[in-house]
């Protein structure tokens, strides 16, 4: 926003000759018009007329990307050793303006890592006087400074005083608060961060949806606080903290605060062996089994490493998941009967990932043949992220095993469902040039949604070439599905055969 606290004149007379529309005189047809209008737009129209004023103004206030808009209606900001700090004593009738615009905010973004394009300084962080004297400054009726907030995302980079900055604008209207802290290196960096979890604790009638805290480590204060909070928020659906405590002990506290009605959960198992990761796994499952969405971050202190299907058994449990996304070192290797177990335990999964980190040496995965048993055994999967061990041999694909039963075998063979699956994605699978072609008659056979894409890590050169392999692999996969179906012959027959055409022609397709 270039200058949000701007006044927006009102005509104070009408001309004949500029009447609107009666229709463009009812607030609910201006306000879906102005909603999608963009911000230079909507300030434009604040200039119209009185109704056209207060809803354009709703729009350019209901959303903002920093808090400095917001402090300015109260006075300059200047650039000072300790942050950005007030220029001017703040002026009684300044806070009338203030509410005009603030009772408008929805959602507030800010962080401390942005440019402002006023100052022209590299740094939106505030002098540690700034929020003390908007508590100490603000009329005493005048209540919340931002009354009908219902989301903050705040972000802390450069400097942990910035967090305390947040509270002033913190309110029980909120549903969603979001909070990031970079590693910071002062020496008292434990308790702000615990002074901050222990006001937001404090606030009367709060009662979140969601709930983001990033921040690297998990010592004991901010545990403490962090426990006492969750506690008091059964309310939340959504909890994302990947930080978690180092001992065992502490994690299961941790875990145990988690509220019981979670949906969506993204966190931490640490563990240093496999009856770590075993009650580890068995107390975040028996505490959330509402879950929706899990998605962990399995890291390990020792040699041992989850890998096998007996490793992702206490996961069964959790029968409602839609969305399972498990990130370790080495991925877990499934065979085709742990695939048909899995689809089993989640038959309303949409989105499947499990793979290893990058690293030099190759993953755990899934032979490239068990991405039929995927589509057989996973009929409502819209997203596949996994590891592909690499190909060693031609692909031995079930309809190319006798000629004579090919058609029938390839009647048989499920697909995955082309009305939902849209993405295959393999990380860093290694795909060699001489498999290109088997591997695009089976994504070809498994995947016929027109809007299927494959995608992967790294640029042309990645892991011996393995991304423009795979480019290539999606690119023969939709040149197929752009051409009309010739019915006379069998279909893994016809893929095969515009495969190879397109591959011995000079028009080689890249793909994306």
């Amino acid at each position: 926003m270039d200058n949000p606290e701007l006044e927006y004149p009102t005509p104070t007379g009408s001309n004949p000759r500029h009447e609107m529309h009666r229709m463009l005189a009812v607030h609910e047809i201006v306000s879906n018009i102005l909603q999608n209008a963009q911000r230079q737009d909507q300030a434009v129209a604040a200039r119209v007329s009185t109704l056209w004023r207060d809803i354009a103004v709703d729009w350019l206030w209901r959303e903002l990307d920093s808090v400095l808009p917001l402090l300015r209606l109260l006075a300059p900001l200047a650039d000072t050793s300790t942050g950005l700090a007030f220029a001017q004593r703040i002026e009684t009738q300044k806070w009338v303006r203030f509410r005009y615009y603030s009772q408008r905010v929805r959602k507030l973004y800010h962080t401390d890592g942005d440019w402002d394009p006023i100052t022209e300084i590299t740094s939106c962080s505030l002098s540690p006087d700034t929020s003390a004297m908007l508590f100490a400054l603000k009329p005493a009726a005048f209540g919340a400074l931002l009354p009908n907030v219902q989301e903050i995302h705040w972000e802390i980079y450069h400097d942990l005083i910035n967090l305390q900055h947040a509270l002033p604008f913190l309110h029980a209207s909120m549903k969603t608060l979001r909070i990031t802290v970079d590693d910071v290196d002062i020496p008292d960096a434990d308790d702000a961060v615990a002074r901050f979890l222990d006001t937001l604790w404090a606030i009367q009638g709060l009662s979140l949806e969601t709930f983001s805290f990033d921040i690297l480590g998990m010592p004991e204060k901010i545990l403490r606080s962090l426990i006492c909070f969750l506690q008091s928020q059964p309310t939340i659906k959504f909890l994302d903290c990947y930080s978690t405590p180092e001992s065992n002990v502490a994690q299961g506290l941790f875990y145990q605060s988690f509220p019981e009605d979670l949906q969506r959960l993204s966190t931490t198992v640490l563990f240093r062996g496999p009856k770590d990761y075993l009650a580890g796994i068995q107390t975040l499952v028996q505490r959330t089994p509402k879950l929706r969405t899990l998605k962990l971050a399995l890291t390990g202190a020792a040699s041992w490493w989850p890998s096998t299907f007996h490793d992702l058994s206490p996961f069964l449990a959790l029968s409602n998941l839609e969305e399972l996304k498990l990130t370790t070192s080495h991925g877990f290797h499934l065979d085709p009967e742990d695939i048909v177990m899995l689809g089993k335990s989640f038959n309303k999964m949409a989105r499947f990932h499990l793979h290893p980190v990058p690293k030099s040496t190759p993953g755990l995965g899934i032979q490239a043949t068990s991405l039929i048993d995927f589509a057989m055994a996973f009929p409502n999967l819209r997203v596949l992220g996994i590891y592909i061990e690499p190909v060693n041999d031609p692909l031995q694909l079930p309809w190319k095993s006798t000629q004579q039963n090919s058609q029938a075998l390839a009647q048989a063979l499920p697909s995955f469902n082309p009305s939902t699956f849209q993405l295959l994605y393999v990380s860093w699978s290694i795909l060699e040039d001489k498999y290109i072609t088997d591997m695009a008659e089976l994504l070809t056979v498994l995947c016929r949604n027109p809007s299927f894409e494959i995608t992967c890590e790294g640029k042309n050169t990645y892991k011996n070439g393995s991304a423009r392999a795979w480019r290539k692999v999606e690119a023969l996969v939709k040149h197929v599905q752009g051409v009309e179906r010739d019915t006379a012959r069998p279909y893994d027959e016809w893929c095969r055969g515009l495969i190879l055409e397109k591959v011995a022609s000079d028009q080689w397709p890249e793909g994306k």
